[in-house]
């Protein structure tokens, strides 16, 4: 059987509309999230198959200002080691990186979810193809699956639940500013943690009442999202004073700001819904 020369896959970021920790499972954080593409930002992914080989050559075509490439290559290339021995496939992976990394919009999994898309698109073709089940995914990252179907979806548990949801507003006029100094994301779960054993108040958008969001709650699928809230913001914003400082700054000026995900990545919107 034979097969393209090229398979091609595009992913854009995401972003989360709304981000609620409901507990822990596994030692991991299980969470209610409402997630949508956010196209300002993506990955672009090229395989080029190459039945003489059974391993995966990477390749950074492009790159945004800034990109740490040992950093991602440390974490990428043993996600596209274990994707490439699944499906039994060898080739070369060209990645145009677009996605800013941690700035909550899915830097690393738009990579791999865009490597996967386009590997198995050859798998399929070569009849190769094996089932991929959710435990392997949320191995190479917990916003893979999400990201993977590159439309609103409502993510649950450690994120192997994905329900794609229509969503009654539009949300192609979101905006992005990112805060210098970059966002870690376990850093951000482990002061969550311990603000809450504290007794401190974690639905506080930052330190600073002039930075306080106004949440909507909207009922999707008979889920009941707290639209725009997300638990993450008050320890980002403790761990990096940036990002509150443009939440607030952003605020002055729109109606609807919040963050994505861990950040930096700050949300915003000019008209009320």
């Amino acid at each position: 059987m034979t097969s393209k020369s090229v398979y091609k896959s595009e992913i854009p970021a995401k972003i989360n509309l709304s981000l609620e920790i409901t507990g822990r499972a596994d030692n991991l954080h299980t969470l209610k999230m409402l997630v949508c593409p956010y196209r300002g930002y993506s990955d672009i992914v090229e395989f080029y198959p190459n039945t003489d080989k059974t391993d995966i050559e990477i390749e950074i075509a492009e790159a945004y200002i800034g990109f740490d490439k040992a950093r991602f290559l440390n974490f990428f290339n043993p996600k596209i080691k274990a994707i490439g021995q699944k499906l039994g496939i060898g080739g070369r992976l060209v990645v145009k990186k677009g996605v800013p990394l941690g700035a909550g919009l899915g830097g690393s999994s738009a990579s791999i979810a865009g490597a996967l898309s386009a590997i198995c698109d050859c798998a399929r073709e070569l009849g190769k193809y094996t089932p991929l089940d959710t435990s392997f995914l949320l191995a190479l990252g917990s916003d893979v699956p999400c990201m993977l179907f590159s439309k609103p979806c409502i993510v649950t548990g450690v994120g192997e639940i994905v329900l794609p949801v229509d969503l009654p507003f539009e949300t192609d006029n979101f905006n992005v500013e990112i805060a210098e100094g970059g966002s870690d994301t376990a850093a951000c779960y482990a002061l969550y943690d311990r603000l809450k054993e504290t007794g401190a108040d974690t639905s506080a958008c930052t330190d600073n009442a002039d930075g306080a969001n106004c949440y909507e709650h909207l009922n999707i699928c008979g889920e009941e999202i707290a639209l725009f809230k997300n638990d993450l913001t008050l320890p980002a914003c403790r761990l990096n004073k940036n990002i509150q400082t443009l939440i607030i700054a952003l605020k002055e000026k729109h109606n609807c700001v919040f963050l994505s995900g861990s950040g930096s990545a700050v949300v915003f919107k000019a008209d009320k819904f």
